[in-house]
């Protein structure tokens, strides 16, 4: 292990970046469907379905943030693995890393 070191900081840290962007999406979706639904309610119902939201924004705004800082650091960790000339193969974290990118622009 100690030879691919950062290489396996890196993929975990993608994998939890993945994993952890699709936590946030689940929550903004919630928070998304409550807003629609809040449209037809009466005024005392859009108070608790407003405070409902604004819990599940939070939520899903601690998992995005903590899923960027993941992909960072997994980038880093990759940076470093090149650098050091690992024996793996290093295209995989920065495959998962392309994908993780491409979901921030595709689901929106």
């Amino acid at each position: 292990m100690g030879k691919r070191k950062y290489f396996i900081l890196s993929l975990l840290l993608i994998l939890c970046a993945l994993c952890t962007d699709s936590v946030s999406k689940s929550y903004l979706s919630k928070s998304t469907y409550l807003l629609a639904k809040s449209l037809s309610m009466s005024e005392a119902d859009k108070i608790q379905v407003k405070i409902e939201r604004d819990e599940l924004l939070r939520k899903g705004s601690i998992f995005y943030y903590f899923g960027i800082s993941a992909a960072i650091l997994s980038f880093l960790f990759w940076i470093a693995s090149e650098i050091r000339h690992e024996p793996t193969w290093r295209l995989i974290p920065l495959g998962l890393l392309i994908f993780y990118l491409l979901l921030q622009f595709i689901m929106v």
